[in-house]
């Protein structure tokens, strides 16, 4: 049956309130796996809601926190579309720098501001609102769907590979599609067609087995403070050179096609380094070039580093241990597991006593042709949907086992894209969505299955 999408754009006009609620019923319900809080309980919710809206839906653990599986038939489209979003959510620390309390979904202005409203509870309702929205007018929707709703992503999503290796027939669908996160700068959806890899570590440190000492003891102990920093230091130059032996050798840069995407993809200096908040990029590099650095040059970044005192005043104290967190963002062809071992090889070579490396996740880079159905689907349905169109690029600079991902698993065509607002202020405090974003994003989604179910054209 012929669909006019003019009546699903009516649809979520006339239920905007409705829809703000769904989501912030679900905001409200924590989700934070890295603290193992209310993920299991949001996992039910979900399931609850899914079930309200017609769609097939259960829990299921495959050794840590659950994935939210849903699938919904129409006999008359002969394609499948899996997708893929997560409903775990970031720690909301530090709660004093929040405007409001980070659970509460408190409406202000045109916003919601909360932990997860746009990563990626807003994206996530957009799905299930597009689906009640094609339910409700029309009584089906154009596509057969089936879900994958992530617990775990903000932790690497350390068991999905053995979910997906578990449920693989399950999981079977022509295409992958996923949504997170918000616009670019420029205003415009992102459409990607894969991931950074990731590579996280630990790196603890110690030095008196008495504990912290007095600091006048620095004379003759160890500090693993200092430990600490020079390991960090020997990783990285002052001019952005990573150090660590062959960490780069399978990087390379963008093919002819990849160059023209991120010419033609609308990259704004300006507007990115506003909402940077800095004067300049490393290195001084600008236009599609700083892109091209963004999404083809691997990272060696400190996340944290914990030691000593850090209270107000003074304190002369010399710390007996240190813990520093390091993560490195992987381009295509590099394994996370072979940069580990170059990364443990360099800090055992700097002959430090004390230090122990710790693994804590990996993901590998993913990436997907630049052309198919799924692309065409996603491409045209931002076209009719954002007068500003799309930013296209051939991968994305965060991480995270996702829609390219799954797919290219599964063996099919994967991309990924956003309905949150640029600048949303993500991982940290006083995240938010627009109420106009969050809306256009289910006329958006909507637009993708129709446009997917027949054929990936407008």
């Amino acid at each position: 049956m012929p669909m006019d999408l003019n009546r699903i754009y009516q649809w979520v006009d006339d239920h905007r309130d409705e829809c703000i609620e769904q989501l912030r019923r679900l905001i409200r319900q924590p989700s934070i796996a890295a603290q193992d809080k209310g993920v299991r309980e949001c996992a039910a919710l979900l399931v609850e809601m899914m079930g309200g809206l017609g769609i097939e839906s259960r829990a299921i653990a495959a050794g840590g926190q659950p994935f939210v599986y849903g699938h919904l038939t129409t006999p008359a489209s002969p394609k499948t579309l899996i997708v893929y979003n997560h409903y775990d959510v970031q720690p909301p620390e530090p709660l004093e720098e929040w405007d409001h309390e980070p659970f509460a979904a408190a409406l202000v202005g045109d916003r919601i501001v909360a932990r997860g409203a746009t990563d990626s509870k807003g994206n996530l309702m957009s799905h299930l609102m597009a689906v009640r929205a094609f339910r409700e007018v029309y009584g089906e929707v154009p596509v057969n769907l089936k879900y994958v709703f992530d617990g775990e992503e903000e932790i690497s999503s350390p068991t999905i590979d053995r979910f997906v290796d578990e449920h693989r027939e399950m999981l079977q669908a022509d295409a992958g599609l996923s949504m997170d996160g918000g616009f670019e700068a420029s205003n415009r959806p992102r459409v990607q067609f894969g991931s950074s890899g990731l590579l996280y570590i630990e790196v603890e440190t110690s030095g008196s087995r008495q504990g912290d000492l007095h600091s006048a003891r620095a004379r003759l102990v160890e500090s693993a403070a200092w430990k600490a920093v020079w390991i960090a230091a020997s990783m990285k130059d002052r001019d952005e050179n990573i150090t660590v032996a062959g960490l780069e050798d399978d990087v390379t840069g963008p093919t002819p096609e990849e160059r023209r995407m991120l010419e033609a993809s609308g990259w704004d200096d300006a507007k990115q380094r506003r909402d940077l908040g800095v004067e300049g990029f490393l290195t001084g590099v600008t236009g599609p070039d700083a892109l091209q650095r963004l999404l083809y040059r691997p990272t060696c970044n400190i996340s944290g580093l914990t030691t000593g005192y850090g209270g107000t005043g003074s304190k002369t104290v010399l710390p007996s241990k240190a813990v520093l967190k390091m993560d490195f963002r992987l381009v295509p062809r590099q394994d996370p597991m072979d940069v580990f071992g170059k990364v443990k090889r360099h800090i055992e070579g700097l002959g430090i006593d004390g230090v122990e490396v710790r693994l804590l996740g990996t993901i590998p880079p993913s990436y997907a042709p630049l052309d198919s159905d799924i692309a065409r689907a996603v491409i045209e349905a931002a076209r009719a949907v954002y007068p500003q169109g799309p930013a296209l690029t051939p991968r994305g600079d965060a991480s995270g086992k996702q829609g390219p991902w799954l797919a290219a698993k599964l063996g099919v065509a994967g991309v990924s894209s956003s309905v949150g607002p640029p600048n949303w202020r993500g991982h940290a405090p006083n995240e938010f969505i627009t109420l106009g974003h969050y809306l256009d994003g289910i006329k958006y989604v909507a637009t993708i299955y129709a446009n997917y179910g027949r054929g990936g054209q407008a």
